[in-house]
């Protein structure tokens, strides 16, 4: 039911996109000639809309295809403006660029013998400005208004479907919650039916959620309320109940959903693979895969080697002060560990007396650590000691964005006392992450820490990386600790 709404919703969104580029398009072509604002170029004249018509299937086509390969149309369907933001301008400009490099291609081969190519024409830059901030705003706004609608129609009570949720332990509850984000599509959780909760009782989700009686009362909710939607939620020790539920439930025209506990077992996400005939639920599978992986890299390797370039000045300038104040080595090489596991070399600048550990053996560092030396602690507190690790996104075995790379000698201790550590080494380490950026860094709460890496492995996408990275440059550099 929540897939058939939401393609009905992205459906919707498309047919919005499709009026926003349209829309968009023509207006800043009337505006660009026809306003009086902009000045004319006298040789060139007004061009004729006619070649603007043709070059329009392409921006349609590019915007489309694009947003489908962004997963704009098939992740979830509430983010933030930020996130809409991000997500329309890199679209816009991906869309502009590759319809100039198709149009750059054709004025090109037009100049050879093929008549059917023989055409010189460039769009107009003014144009194009106007098109890009025009797209991005006519599409937000559309988008902000079906949403609204949307809101209002199901707020007004209008095609509600009641859900009951069979079993309120744990996975119950967290049914519960998730639903509540599809508030939208107009599903309500009704209530919970449980043998261990007596009738009455409100459990605390979603702002209270009542039990409304045991297993054995099914048959008489299901025939007294309105219910389109069951859910059942209990452990595998139900299974007979379970059973039974489901053969209640087949009496009566309503949806039935099978949530076996196995999922508790699971922290990043699940996906159902076809084994000859046989579903095999892959568990704990990252969303980074496939070709998203090359892009990543190849944004990495583009990302790290200009950084490097850029920052050649500043990085001879911070090691000649490291080697100025303190006696030792101006870099800090030490093993680390990332992508299944295997180690590696991170380089830092050195911020600590020489032979540091020598006395205290491996140990993690603190904000008032003596051993910190004076320009050490002005690296540490604007992560300038951070910047040698480009080399090591350079070598691929970084990238900018992902969980902080731990020692090998840590990670014995924490793969034995933290359950499902070791899924953090799922994805590549990064020099910056989303627990950083909250103000997580290594004298945090290391399980709250451990939180913000799984939710970023779990929900990874080019925006989470774009906003990690933008809200790294704008306050994550500085350790407010320091």
């Amino acid at each position: 039911m929540i897939r058939r709404q939401r393609s009905g919703l992205v459906g919707l969104y498309i047919l919005s996109d499709i009026i926003a580029i349209f829309i968009s398009y023509y207006w800043s072509y009337a505006f660009r000639f026809y306003g009086y604002i902009l000045p004319i170029d006298p040789v060139k004249g007004i061009p004729p809309l006619n070649p603007y018509i043709m070059v329009f299937p392409l921006f349609l086509v590019a915007h489309l295809t694009i947003f489908f390969l962004q997963g704009f149309y098939k992740t979830r369907l509430k983010r933030t403006r930020i996130d809409d933001f991000i997500y329309i301008s890199l679209n816009t400009v991906l869309s502009i660029l590759f319809v100039q490099a198709v149009m750059g291609y054709l004025n090109a081969y037009s100049q050879g013998d093929a008549p059917l190519f023989r055409m010189s024409f460039t769009l107009s830059h003014w144009f194009l400005v106007l098109y890009f901030i025009s797209v991005i705003l006519v599409i937000s706004i559309l988008r902000h208004q079906i949403y609204f609608f949307i809101k209002r129609r199901y707020a007004r009570g209008l095609n509600l479907k009641s859900v009951l949720i069979v079993g309120a332990g744990k996975m119950g509850r967290s049914v519960a919650q998730k639903l509540a984000q599809y508030k939208d599509l107009g599903f309500i959780v009704k209530g919970f039916l449980d043998d261990e909760i007596r009738k009455g009782e409100e459990i605390a989700v979603n702002g209270g959620v009542k039990v409304l009686g045991p297993l054995c009362d099914l048959e008489d909710v299901l025939e007294k309320e309105d219910i389109s939607e069951v859910y059942v939620a209990l452990d595998l020790n139900n299974y007979p109940r379970i059973l039974e539920t489901l053969k209640i439930v087949d009496r009566f025209i309503v949806n039935v959903r099978l949530i076996p506990d196995l999922f508790q077992l699971l922290t990043l996400k699940a996906r159902i693979e076809d084994l000859d005939g046989f579903p095999v639920i892959s568990v704990d599978e990252p969303p980074m895969r496939g070709i998203m992986l090359i892009v990543k890299r190849v944004a990495d390797l583009a990302a790290s080697a200009f950084l490097l370039i850029l920052l050649s000045p500043f990085i001879l300038m911070t090691a000649l002060l490291v080697k100025m104040t303190s006696r030792g080595p101006i870099l800090y090489h030490q093993k680390r560990v990332s992508l299944d596991g295997k180690e590696f070399i991170i380089h830092k600048f050195r911020t600590m007396i020489f032979d540091a550990e020598d006395k205290t053996g491996p140990v993690m560092s603190f904000p008032e650590d003596e051993r910190i030396t004076k320009i050490g602690r002005l690296l540490r507190k604007f992560s300038i000691d951070e910047i040698p690790q480009l080399y090591n996104v350079l070598k691929g075995e970084m990238s900018l964005v992902g969980p902080r790379p731990e020692r090998p000698v840590f990670i014995k201790d924490f793969r034995d006392r933290i359950p499902k550590y070791m899924l953090r080494h799922k994805v590549k380490s990064g020099i910056t992450g989303w627990a950083q950026v909250h103000g997580l860094r290594q004298d945090s709460d290391f399980d709250k820490r451990l939180e913000y890496d799984f939710y970023y492995i779990q929900n990874w996408s080019w925006v989470l990386d774009m906003k990690i990275l933008w809200k790294t440059l704008r306050k994550g550099f500085i350790d407010k600790s320091i």
